[in-house]
């Protein structure tokens, strides 16, 4: 077969693929030394955590707002707009002399994240009829490589320059993201929407279907980023890890999703029933952050950060089965809304796990495995819903 640069995903989806790919390659650079950089600029463990949760309080009034511009001006401009402010943000966090600077970078890195529900709209409305593998392919594994990638390179560069010039690798790579971004087409692929068929936020949230994944997204989310939020800050304080190791340890939780995004895309049953996959995924997470708070023996810690890619999964299956339901008139804002409650949920673990942190720095792991297991079942009870099953499939029941 001839490689092409799209992966045979086609000129739209391959703009996509590439973009979301250094995008997500910018948390690759400095996400898992960013708690580390906060501490450091002399932030105490409670404080990392009201930072790191920051942006869940600043998403809804960027994400919803934003999603609305998007559908009366250019696409492209205000994506743009938003990422340009997101690099400048960055480079104020390699510079800053005090955590309270940083406040600055997170209020721009939340605007810039309006760049996801749009791009996740794009790829729903380029998908054709296998929404779930155009996810599996674009959000998941592009992404994912990158983030095996980029912490190899951010380790180096931190060995090299320390923390900061891991800002400046993902200030680095917001920029190439952005000109994938400025050859996007953002109206030619859409499918067309009746004038009648309207698009608002309460006519998404009305949708059962669509609400039903949306709470479950968000509480499975909400409890796995508890056991996510801290790991750097534990393998540098409880394991006594450097920097450049746990920068590097971090692309541990890439080949994880990497390597679950290839089997839901080569294995039709899994991409058939994603909230299925998306329970395999939730339960793999939950074992890595046991395994993560009971071992210290190396390779059972880098296994542990393998499994915690399982999030990722997670959160990308959701949004594959998303787009399998959603009409097209309510792509846009119900990935505007999954991506501010999700978002939210992330944001918000930091917070709850740096409480438990004092408790035992053990805790967040061990408390974000037991509710982990709990969604697990849930996932597992609504899996054959019938709101939560693509048009097609519905109808070919039903014949």
């Amino acid at each position: 077969m001839r490689w092409t640069w799209h992966f045979g995903l086609g000129r739209e989806l391959g703009y996509a693929f590439w973009a979301l790919t250094f995008f997500e390659g910018v948390f690759g650079a400095y996400i898992a030394v960013w708690p580390l950089w906060i501490e450091r600029l002399g932030a105490p463990i409670s404080v990392i955590g009201l930072v790191l949760g920051a942006s869940g309080l600043i998403r809804p009034f960027v994400l919803g707002p934003g999603s609305v511009l998007l559908g009366i001006y250019d696409t492209r401009f205000i994506l743009i707009g938003a990422r340009t402010l997101s690099i400048a943000g960055l480079i104020l966090a390699a510079f800053a002399t005090s955590w309270p600077l940083l406040l600055i970078t997170v209020v721009t890195s939340s605007i810039g994240e309006l760049v996801f529900p749009a791009l996740q709209t794009y790829v729903a409305d380029n998908a054709g009829d296998d929404p779930v593998h155009a996810f599996t392919m674009v959000i998941t594994i592009g992404p994912a490589i990158a983030l095996i990638v980029t912490p190899v390179i951010s380790s180096i560069a931190i060995a090299i320059g320390g923390i900061p010039a891991a800002l400046i690798l993902a200030a680095i790579l917001t920029m190439i993201g952005l000109g994938f971004v400025s050859r996007m087409e953002f109206t030619g692929g859409r499918t067309a929407v009746n004038a009648a068929e309207k698009s608002s936020y309460r006519l998404a949230l009305a949708h059962t279907g669509i609400r039903t994944l949306m709470i479950v997204h968000a509480l499975t989310i909400g409890v796995l980023a508890v056991g996510s939020s801290l790991v750097s800050n534990f393998l540098e304080i409880e394991r006594g890890f450097p920097p450049s190791l746990v920068s590097l340890l971090s692309a541990g939780a890439a080949v994880g999703t990497v390597t679950f995004g290839f089997l839901v895309s080569r294995h039709s049953g899994l991409r058939a029933a994603p909230i299925g996959a998306a329970s395999i995924a939730c339960a793999l997470t939950a074992m890595g952050y046991l395994l993560l708070a009971t071992q210290t023996w190396l390779p059972l810690v880098a296994l542990a950060l393998v499994l915690r890619g399982g999030l990722f999964s997670t959160w990308s299956l959701f949004l594959g089965a998303l787009g399998s339901i959603a009409p097209a008139h309510l792509r846009g804002r119900s990935f505007t809304i999954m991506e501010i409650l999700g978002g939210s949920a992330m944001s918000f673990g930091p917070i709850v796990a740096s409480q438990l942190w004092k408790i035992d720095p053990r805790v967040p792991f061990v408390g974000s495995a037991i509710c982990g297991g709990v969604m697990v079942g849930v996932l597992v009870a609504i899996r054959h819903r019938r709101e939560l099953r693509a048009p097609a499939a519905t109808a070919a029941s039903q014949a």
